[in-house]
């Protein structure tokens, strides 16, 4: 049932990712009541994220994921994704998002979704990005994935794997899945490389490669780096979510944290 009619002003703003409605019609409330895919959730559009264009993409990437995985969601708003892996697939799901009235809604949609002897559970905390994912090094058993759904600035985190113990043995290899807008380079621009001009999937790629293998100083950044990444084991893939504006897309990069990885990330040379 629609009760009141909003409009979206400007542009997502904030250490909170939230914006300004205003509405045009109906009641002047902006708490929202919503179904996806048999979860139930509410939330106000004043205080939290919220994209339903998202809805195909936590779709798909939940196809990714087996029956009773370790998930963690590092950046989990009001828990549609956390929700949906516990009450379909029975995960276990670790969740943080740095907006408190986020983290609110997101315990309270699980509590009424997940009910008294449900199979999965979502465990949420309020605080920074970077300390969840450090921490999760020190956990018994590593996460099977790790969604990292910040497109404005998501690499910046990956430097919080280099405080990851290397055990000599994984019992488990986690797969991240990091959201962040790309552009593809400039077709008429010459490069000094003498590479063709990368595609946005591939411009991705390299800003989560230079996150984890920081080049610069006097070395100018080198592009293609997916060859890199997997010549470590970490198995670089894909897919493209959204359009955004002109030439300008979400896309989601998912790739293994190996030991090779790790070591190289800790200033280990590794012959690869």
């Amino acid at each position: 049932k629609i009760e009141s009619v909003v409009n979206k002003l400007g542009e997502v703003s904030g250490p909170y990712r939230t914006y300004e409605i205003e509405v045009l019609a109906g009641r002047p409330e902006t708490t929202v009541t919503l179904n996806e895919d048999g979860v139930q959730l509410e939330f106000d559009l004043r205080k939290v994220y919220w994209c339903t264009r998202l809805s195909g993409e936590r779709s798909r990437l939940l196809q990714e994921f087996n029956e009773g995985e370790l998930i963690a969601d590092a950046f989990c708003g009001v828990g549609a994704f956390c929700i949906l892996s516990a009450t379909k697939l029975g995960c276990t799901v670790l969740a943080n998002d740095l907006n408190p009235s986020a983290v609110a809604y997101c315990r309270e949609n699980s509590r009424k979704n997940l009910k008294k002897g449900s199979k999965g559970s979502v465990d949420v905390k309020c605080g920074d990005a970077f300390d969840f994912i450090q921490n999760l090094g020190s956990l018994p058993i590593l996460p099977h994935h790790i969604v990292m759904n910040f497109p404005l600035d998501s690499p910046s985190f990956l430097g919080s794997l280099r405080w990851w113990p290397v055990p000599a043995h994984m019992s488990v290899v986690p797969t991240i899945h990091l959201y962040t807008f790309a552009r593809g380079d400039d077709n008429e621009r010459e490069e000094e490389d003498g590479l063709p001009p990368r595609d946005a999937m591939e411009a991705a790629v390299d800003l989560v490669a230079d996150a984890l293998l920081p080049e610069g100083g006097a070395i100018k950044l080198s592009r293609y780096r997916r060859n890199v990444l997997n010549k470590m084991g970490c198995n670089v893939k894909t897919v493209e979510v959204r359009d955004v504006a002109p030439g300008k897309v979400v896309i989601c990069v998912s790739f293994m944290v190996t030991n090779t990885l790790l070591k190289v990330m800790q200033g280990d040379f590794v012959d690869f």
